[in-house]
């Protein structure tokens, strides 16, 4: 039986254990860093276990006084432990007990120091999915070493024998090499610190190395450093074996021959943004020895590949059904939908308005149905107000949004970049006020409607909408 992948019974045992206490830069680590990936649920989790593993008064905990202090139920637990689980910050083992059930150990990781964490290209790629460009280079300021001109100084340092050379002579009385490697084998063992875990299973690496030895990539740039993030491209942005052999070419290109792997990642990270296509690539059959033939990459695996990017940054799976909706219907039906969700009707200015939309805006119909889900359902207005939506259609149009994603993803950065301009603003305003008094009037600044975004949305709305434009495709007689 697989335990704690999809249940977790509150009864269930639990015994959580950190080989040593939490490090200021991992503690710093975790509420700058990992929480914009993981979600603060996941950091709660960690904290929560934390504290029982250093309760010195008992070893083993139930889950449900776990569920009661985190205030959250099963699934929830599961899932943020799961997003711990993913970015290596908890190894979970279990036992099976006839008498109590399934017995749960958590061992807790000791999260990457920052200045680890910025030398990983995959932890800054998770990092720069989840918050705008704005607040990535200010977290990397942030945690910038620090540097000191050394210029015109001349280093005099002593060397360790000029020291302590001679003291060690005659130490005969202190712990012969044995007995020190006795004492200090915990130290040893010590492998504490989390580390993203890619499945290289998962890809069909005979075909990969065959097919790029037909696109002139020799077998030896399969090294393992290679191998992990080629799987890191294909479980973060959902690249299958044709593809990533296909970045491997370009990056070789780029390099002028020579394989760069910074290149790599920028080849990598600029085609997840590009809007999908149809490609020809080599077909792979079952046996991975038939690299002459040539077919379409399917629909199906462009929609998983695009999926998967999605999800990838931090969406659910509702959103994607939202996403799945907006492109399916045309703007009309869908707005008719959106209406009737609300209880609604669509008006005549709402129509004219519509249609002005379509027929002068560059903007594909997906992202106006995109825009129209903003204004009526996230901003909960009861009408499409010409003045508002010709406002962000302006400003989408002159962005070049060719998907919902896109305008998704481009609201969501604006909101994060326009919040972090006012905390620099309200930190000023402070630092004013201590320094000349607090008489000085206030201005206050408002931000433009439209830019009052929030990524969750009403999950109620959301599945009376879906429920309602079913309903309406129903009756209008389409599948």
């Amino acid at each position: 039986m697989d335990h704690g992948k999809n249940t977790l019974k509150p009864k269930d045992i639990y015994r959580p254990f950190k080989a040593r206490g939490l490090t200021t830069e991992g503690a710093q680590a975790l509420a700058y860093l990992y929480q914009p990936v993981t979600g603060s649920d996941a950091i709660a989790v960690y904290q929560s276990l934390l504290g029982d593993a250093e309760d010195d008064t008992q070893e083993e905990f139930l889950h449900m006084d776990a569920f009661t202090a985190l205030d959250m139920g099963s699934p929830r637990f599961l899932a943020a432990r799961q997003q711990l689980e993913g970015l290596g910050l908890l190894k979970v083992y279990v036992k099976e007990d006839r008498e109590l059930g399934p017995q749960y150990l958590y061992e807790l990781m000791e999260p990457m120091a920052p200045v680890a964490f910025f030398q990983d290209e995959r932890y800054c790629q998770l990092l720069l999915a989840k918050v705008s460009r704005h607040k990535f280079n200010q977290l990397a300021q942030r945690f910038t070493p620090k540097t000191v001109d050394m210029t015109s100084y001349r280093q005099i340092t002593k060397r360790f024998a000029e020291v302590y050379g001679k003291a060690a002579q005659g130490s005969g009385g202190q712990l012969a090499n044995q007995d020190i490697k006795a004492a200090t084998t915990n130290y040893q063992r010590l492998a504490d610190v989390g580390q993203l875990q890619v499945t290289l299973a998962h890809l069909d690496w005979p075909f990969m190395k065959d097919l790029a030895e037909k696109e002139h990539l020799a077998r030896e740039l399969f090294t393992e450093e290679l191998r992990e993030k080629l799987a890191f491209y294909h479980e973060f942005y959902g690249y299958q074996e044709l593809e990533l052999i296909e970045l491997l070419g370009d990056a070789v290109v780029l390099s002028g021959g020579q394989l760069n792997l910074k290149k790599l990642d920028q080849v990598a990270e600029k085609r997840a943004q590009e809007p999908l296509r149809k490609t020809n690539y080599p077909a792979k059959n079952e046996a991975s020895d038939n690299l002459e033939q040539v077919s379409d990459v399917t629909e199906n695996d462009l929609a998983i590949r695009r999926r998967n990017q999605f999800l990838a940054k931090g969406y659910t799976e509702a959103d994607w059904q939202a996403i799945q909706a907006m492109d399916t219907y045309p703007p009309l039906k869908y707005l008719q939908g959106l209406k009737k969700a609300k209880r609604s009707f669509v008006t005549k200015n709402e129509e004219w308005l519509l249609k002005d939309l379509v027929a002068k805006s560059p903007l594909p119909n997906p992202v106006i149905n995109q825009l129209m889900n903003y204004v009526l359902v996230d901003q909960n207005k009861s009408d499409l107000n010409a003045r508002l939506v010709n406002t962000i259609a302006t400003d989408w149009s002159e962005k070049q949004l060719k998907t919902p994603e896109a305008a998704l993803d481009y609201v969501r950065q604006r909101k994060l970049e326009q919040l972090a301009e006012k905390e620099q603003k309200e930190q000023r305003r402070q630092a004013n006020n201590k320094r000349f008094g607090n008489n000085r009037p206030q201005k206050t600044e408002k931000l433009e409607d439209w830019s009052q975004y929030q990524v969750q949305t009403n999950p109620e709305l959301e599945a009376e909408l879906d429920r309602k434009m079913k309903e309406f495709l129903e009756e209008e007689g389409e599948k």
